[in-house]
């Protein structure tokens, strides 16, 4: 069997074999990030890495080298606002070739030191290497505030309600834009839709007001797509989530440029990717997690989408109830390239 046969999903469970048990690893593979224990920071700490690729997971053709930096740390950081935790300190690898400007370098790490500081996030370390593309390779380590658990998806119960927060979707539409209009600039009518794509913001406030809550169930973000994370939430912690289609949030901006592109704007809330919102399940109706926020500084958006029930799966209902079909749309990291003839 091939990579591209196997799939990430695939792939990921063929090398879940080589992970060992350790009695420092409280959780370890199959979550955002792996939750260590240790002396102080409330006994654990959270730590996260992931890897950006030119021409896989952006281009510079489409953003500057100084929102890359952001961007960069942003993707990370919601891995642990995923799990409930703080970025402490970051470790920060990359691979370029040897006539790269050194000005789109300081450019890079000008951004993300920016972005890093809305933390008290420090660069503690990391490596650079010749690659024939640029290569980025991000770790951030993260603590746990008193009196948090950390956050992990298989904590839904059935019974729980499911909530999203910010508006998903936004960024697949802002991908779509910045590569129709490449030549033209930041047009200004869909400037909210091509920031939410080029500057994420991590739901840190979020994820730590969430792990303090006796009343929060699994948590994800939501970097592939709702439904992708929803369905791994169900697996994890093996419940069904049932999800009005008419009940997923839809932007006034994402609905005029989806307009525009003749798509449904919900299929891109379900399928557009690299939102980076908070995806989770608790106890509390939507008053109590709006003043669960509100205490922690929060004034983000957030939105009932859905319930838990006993099962497996998720469910996407109609008007009347009935599931819907669809075709499947989450990119896949390991499809084949087509050929260029």
């Amino acid at each position: 069997m091939r990579l591209f046969e196997a799939g990430e999903a695939g792939f990921l469970n063929a090398i879940r074999r080589f992970t060992d048990v350790h009695p420092l690893v409280e959780t370890g593979f199959g979550d955002d990030a792996a939750i260590l224990k240790c002396v102080g920071a409330g006994g654990r700490m959270a730590v996260t890495t992931d890897l950006l690729v030119e021409g896989t997971h952006f281009s510079l053709a489409l953003c500057t080298p100084f929102e890359l930096g952001i961007k960069a740390y942003e993707v990370n950081a919601s891995d642990l606002a995923a799990v409930g935790a703080l970025p402490v300190a970051a470790f920060l690898s990359i691979g370029v070739l040897p006539d790269t400007p050194l000005a789109l370098l300081m450019d890079f790490y000008k951004g993300f030191r920016r972005a890093a500081r809305r933390h008290k996030c420090v660069i503690a370390g990391g490596d650079t290497v010749r690659a024939e593309t640029l290569l980025i390779s991000v770790m951030l380590i993260g603590r746990y505030m008193k009196g948090a658990m950390p956050l992990l998806r298989s904590g839904a119960k059935p019974g729980h309600r499911v909530y999203v927060t910010g508006w998903p979707g936004e960024s697949g539409m802002g991908l779509k834009l910045l590569r129709k209009y490449p030549h033209q600039g930041r047009i200004k009518r869909w400037i909210q839709l091509i920031k939410r794509h080029v500057l994420p913001e991590a739901r840190v406030v979020e994820g730590l007001a969430l792990a303090r809550s006796r009343h929060t169930g699994a948590a994800i973000d939501v970097s592939d797509g709702v439904l992708n994370e929803l369905r791994h939430i169900s697996r994890m912690s093996h419940v069904r989530l049932n999800i009005p289609y008419p009940q997923l949030p839809v932007s006034s901006a994402l609905d005029k440029a989806s307009r525009e592109f003749g798509v449904n704007p919900r299929d891109m809330v379900l399928f557009g990717g690299e939102d980076y919102e908070l995806l989770f399940t608790s106890s509390l109706n939507k008053a109590g997690i709006s003043n669960l926020f509100h205490r922690a500084g929060s004034r983000i958006a957030v939105h009932e989408i859905g319930r838990v029930e006993k099962g497996r799966g998720v469910r996407i209902l109609d008007e009347r109830g009935e599931a819907l079909s669809f075709t499947d749309r989450t990119f896949q990291h390991f499809t084949p390239r087509k050929k260029v003839k």
